[in-house]
């Protein structure tokens, strides 16, 4: 009896899978070299400051090689470009030869490369011309489970529930607070985030670890407008090109179909232009989008679309007070405001940013803007509707069909 137990506990033993381990971050032990460029400084590519970057000299192949520690064999190199992507790839040593295993369309910023335990590597841009490398930020690990931080990106999808216009990387979280984390992390819907601005290279970064933190897996679309501060619409319309800014948020409404659009405050929250400007062009470009005289090119490349309802941050009329204090299990019980100060978290560059309060007449610096604040994060108004007024007041999707 005792061997016959002894037998079924081996059994259940072996059914039982072995917890995996996380992967080792082996980059500081690798040994690195780097092509010829302005910023070369080895530790820029490793040093988890988002802000340094290394740039090879304009040159045909610059590179980065990446040779194992001795008994520590690559597994994957997670890739974060401090600039606009091209196509790139990957390159193993194997048998004295450099064998393409890895190739990118250079889609996203931030790709992961598998490798199959290999001791030397070197990434460079999938081209025969001269060009330039740019790197902000190189990860390499070893075998076994890798770390939620690092990003696999879907496409944008072709049908979206909800789109979120945002003038500027971290206002998605500042004053939409758990719009992100509740509809794309904890409903699992299909969010596409729109940004109007994204200049400084790091910003980019910070805004793609902040949109996964929050729960989104699809890529957002990051427009090439300048960002300018002003207080007036009319001077944020001469920076962007009025033309060019309702032509582009009109495609973004044709393209991705979505039910829901939410975006920014009419008076700009604190009084940011780029903001009001943002209110301004969504309320012109619901009705644009669903009008085939305009924008005639997107309207034939992708139809024209009816957005159901619009919200708008802290609009005075219907408003609506979301609840984003609600424990989520998509994250462990926490709620959609304290993601949203999660996601926030990796915008660093903005953490010594703020404004002057308009009563006390100090500096404060930007938060997630808290339930009980004059910009809180949790009060939206209808702005428009084609499915009836909310009742309920509790849910941006109220009224309309799952």
């Amino acid at each position: 009896m005792k061997k016959l137990l002894m037998l079924l506990v081996m059994l259940l033993l072996l059914c039982v899978p072995a917890l995996a381990e996380e992967a080792k971050d082996i980059t500081g032990e690798c040994e690195i070299t780097l092509s010829p460029g302005k910023y070369k400084t080895l530790d820029r590519i490793c040093d988890r400051d988002w802000h340094t970057i290394y740039l090879s000299n304009k040159m045909k192949n610059p590179t980065v090689t990446l040779e194992a520690p001795k008994d520590t064999p690559m597994y994957g190199v997670y890739v974060c470009f401090g600039d606009k992507v091209t196509p790139w790839l990957v390159e193993a040593k194997r048998g004295g030869e450099w064998v393409t295993v890895y190739e990118s369309e250079g889609l996203y910023a931030h790709e992961f490369a598998p490798l199959d335990g290999d001791t030397a590597v070197r990434i460079r841009p999938n081209s025969t011309k001269q060009t330039t490398l740019c790197i902000g930020e190189v990860f390499v690990y070893g075998e076994g489970d890798l770390p939620s931080t690092v990003q696999f990106w879907e496409p944008a999808p072709e049908k979206a529930d909800l789109l979120v216009l945002s003038a500027h990387p971290d206002d998605e979280v500042l004053f939409f607070g758990g719009t992100i984390p509740y509809y794309a992390g904890e409903k699992g819907m299909d969010v596409v985030v729109v940004y109007m601005t994204c200049n400084l290279m790091e910003r980019r970064s910070e805004l793609l670890n902040g949109l996964w933190t929050c729960g989104v897996k699809t890529y957002p679309v990051i427009g090439d407008f300048w960002d300018k501060y002003a207080t007036k619409v009319d001077k944020i319309y001469d920076a962007w090109g009025k033309a060019k800014a309702n032509q582009f948020v009109v495609e973004q409404l044709r393209r991705f179909k979505p039910e829901v659009v939410v975006t920014h405050d009419v008076n700009g929250e604190y009084g940011h232009g780029a903001h009001k400007t943002c209110a301004d062009l969504m309320q012109k470009c619901i009705p644009y989008a669903a009008n085939p005289d305009k924008y005639t090119d997107t309207a034939k490349k992708y139809g024209t679309w009816d957005v159901k309802k619009l919200y708008l941050h802290l609009y005075k009329e219907n408003q609506i007070e979301m609840d984003w204090d609600q424990p989520l299990a998509a994250f462990g019980g926490k709620t959609g405001f304290e993601m949203a100060v999660e996601g926030y978290n990796w915008h660093f560059s903005q953490h010594d940013q703020g404004q002057k309060n308009k009563e006390t007449g100090k500096y404060e610096y930007f938060v997630v803007e808290p339930r009980d604040s004059e910009y809180s994060c949790y009060r939206f108004g209808l702005a428009y509707t084609a499915v009836g007024p909310d009742v309920e007041k509790n849910d941006f999707f109220e009224n309309i069909p799952e």
